[in-house]
């Protein structure tokens, strides 16, 4: 019934453009100010689109607004007597109103669904870009706590969405193996027992770590021995390097096994001892010491150390010392030295001076490499974007690193830079910290077991006769959305305080609810006859229309998500819960469809129409899951 085309990869821009078409041929106004001034009214009963354009006219021209969108209403409703995809134009005081054919845009967009599938929802309007994710950085020296896996699920779901908009996306985890609570385990695991029964290595070390460090702070021996270990951990062939790196080893397979649970997989995890032995410091300070804004001093209490001058910085000019040491006296680097340094690396700036060995094949098939001396070498090639995921404490240094790239003459790489801002995950009395054990009760696992144990209780109810393989499946399917979903549903620049009924919530605005409307269309297409014939044009009721609208949004969200995403002052904007909100309506959009629209004992011509539409919901919903890291479950 349709000379549409069978496949359009965003139907709602599609549709947009067709009304900026008219708009231009008749104002002769330039395609972006028009497109400017096209908004979708909040009450359909005004419309898909409306313009406020006459607003503008009128200031140029002296006229009254709403002669003026009469006058432009009465020309286009003549144009658009030739566009099949508008059926009405109707002026409104100084408001221009669009409607489009309903019949048109459902046989545009279930169409393109249908023939695009599982490719629904992505762009090519990044294709030859390539971004690097660095996400979550926990420490090796205990498990995952809820907190943790917020940034973790932050860095994920970015690196999907920017997979989907054409970006190639390399996601990688930094880990540190240096620093003084590596060096108190070490002490400690020479004589520690193992882990208790069944009890995950990253437990064990992080239940370790809680009672040494209580005994370092209050017993001299034993920081001095502790202070002892750490200056042999700068040896790599010592017994107590290589104790390290087999504890470290261990503890990010734990840890990994709680990522795997949340659908979170990497490509690399760079070493700190490797960034701190592998030439690359030394690298990156002979470069720097090439910039008028970097020297050494040859007097004062920062002699022979590496300065930058940041004088030169409009934001930190005023600071009382403007002059940040990057690299001390004995040539050890300061944290921001090694933050710049390494963000030069990850830009390709500096060589790659490392090698890899494979770390393990993941669940997902795929390998995940991890820096280690006589290794191969692997080029990592360049990127055009880099993302930190850290929270939104550290936006002073993440902006100062950036900074100081801008004053090396890395221009670019410095507007490129992006610090993905996060609030920390908190209990009602108190914050989680490693060295105090609050997390203990809060660990990732403890609250993807607890979800999993509440969700199987919902699936043996609905599924009495399954086997228990079944209902295990289903509901680490369920557990995980959930807490996904908790995690992105709330603005990054908000602080999530833990509660369990809100994170373990199968009701309502939850992931368990978007995941039981991709099931019930699955059950209902399991049940239907198959037609590919369809007359799409019948699928004009407002629930129907409602839910084709949402549909052929999709493409529009995700690419509106990426594009705008703003750097602020505090870190760069991602929102999270624009992505949730679309699907929780979307979600909600198909059960009022579903409850006033009988598909399966409806007439033949209005069943075919409707399975199709169904089909298209099914695919969209499980794009839109898949986004966001939510496992698609067929059966609850």
């Amino acid at each position: 019934m349709s000379n549409a085309k069978s496949r359009i990869d965003n139907p709602w821009q599609f549709a947009r453009s067709k009304v900026v078409d008219i708009l231009e041929k008749v104002t002769q106004l330039d395609r972006e100010s028009i497109a400017d001034n096209l908004e979708t009214p909040p009450d359909s009963s005004l419309g898909d689109f409306a313009t406020t354009l006459a607003f503008g006219l009128a200031k140029e021209k002296k006229k009254n607004p709403a002669k003026i969108a009469e006058d432009i209403a009465k020309e286009i409703s003549e144009l658009s007597k030739t566009e099949a995809l508008l059926t009405a134009v109707k002026q409104k005081g100084p408001y221009i109103n669009f409607y489009l054919s309903r019949g048109e845009l459902a046989d545009l967009t279930v169409k393109s669904v249908l023939t695009m599938e599982t490719a629904y929802g992505n762009s090519d309007e990044y294709k030859g870009l390539r971004a690097l994710i660095e996400s979550p950085a926990v420490n090796p020296s205990k498990p995952w706590h809820i907190g943790h896996a917020r940034n973790a699920v932050i860095g994920d779901t970015l690196a999907n969405m920017l997979e989907a908009v054409g970006y190639a996306v390399l996601r990688m985890d930094y880990i540190n193996d240096l620093g003084l609570q590596i060096a108190q385990l070490v002490w400690k695991l020479k004589d520690a027992e193992g882990p208790e029964s069944n009890e995950k290595y990253d437990h064990y070390l992080g239940r370790l770590y809680v009672g040494v460090n209580e005994t370092f702070e209050s017993n001299e021996r034993v920081e001095e021995q502790v202070r002892e270990v750490s200056r042999r951990l700068e040896d790599l062939k010592s017994k107590e390097a290589k104790r390290s790196d087999k504890m470290v080893s261990d503890c990010v397979e734990a840890q990994s096994q709680t990522a795997y649970r949340l659908n979170i997989y990497h490509d690399y995890h760079i070493w700190e001892s490797m960034i701190a032995y592998s030439g690359l410091l030394e690298q990156a300070k002979e470069m720097m010491l090439k910039c008028d804004n970097i020297f050494i001093p040859d007097e004062g209490d920062k002699k022979d150390c590496v300065i930058a001058d940041l004088t030169a910085i409009d934001e930190f000019k005023d600071m009382k010392e403007p002059n940040k040491v990057l690299f001390r006296s004995d040539g050890t680097r300061t944290y921001t030295g090694a933050d710049v340094a390494f963000q030069m690396w990850k830009f390709g700036i500096i060589e790659d001076p490392f090698t890899y060995s494979l770390f393990e094949e993941q669940p997902n098939d795929k390998p995940v490499y991890r820096t280690k001396f006589g290794g191969k070498k692997h080029d990592l090639g360049k990127v055009n974007l880099v993302f930190n995921v850290i929270g939104s404490g550290q936006a002073h240094p993440q902006r100062l690193v950036y900074s100081i790239m801008d004053l090396l003459g890395y221009h670019e790489q410095a507007k490129n830079s992006h610090h993905v801002a996060y609030e920390f995950v908190g209990l009602e009395e108190a914050d989680f910290s490693g060295r105090k054990g609050t997390w203990r009760g809060y660990s990732c696992d403890d609250v993807l077991d607890k979800a999993r144990e509440l969700a199987k209780k919902e699936v043996s109810k609905r599924n009495p006769d399954e086997s228990d393989a079944f209902k295990n499946h289903v509901a680490e399917q369920i557990g995980t959305g959930a807490v996904r979903y908790r995690l992105l549903n709330a603005s990054p620049d908000r602080r999530i305080t833990f509660r369990w009924e809100d994170a373990l919530d199968f009701n309502g605005d939850a992931a368990p609810y978007l995941q039981y409307s991709c099931a019930r269309a699955s059950r209902i297409l399991e049940r239907a006859v198959e037609d590919e014939s369809a007359d799409l044009s019948l699928l004009n009721t407002n629930e129907e229309f409602a839910l084709v609208k949402a549909i052929a949004r999709f493409p529009e969200e995700v690419l509106g998500v990426i594009q705008g995403m703003t750097k602020q002052v505090w870190g760069t904007s991602f929102s999270t819960n624009r992505m949730t909100a679309y699907c929780y309506n979307l979600a909600t959009l198909f059960s009022r469809f579903y409850d006033s629209c009988p598909v399966l004992k409806s007439e033949p011509d209005f069943r075919a129409a409707r399975l199709q539409l169904v089909q298209a919901f099914r695919i969209t919903m499980s794009n839109c899951l898949r986004l966001l890291g939510i496992p698609v479950v067929e059966r609850m």
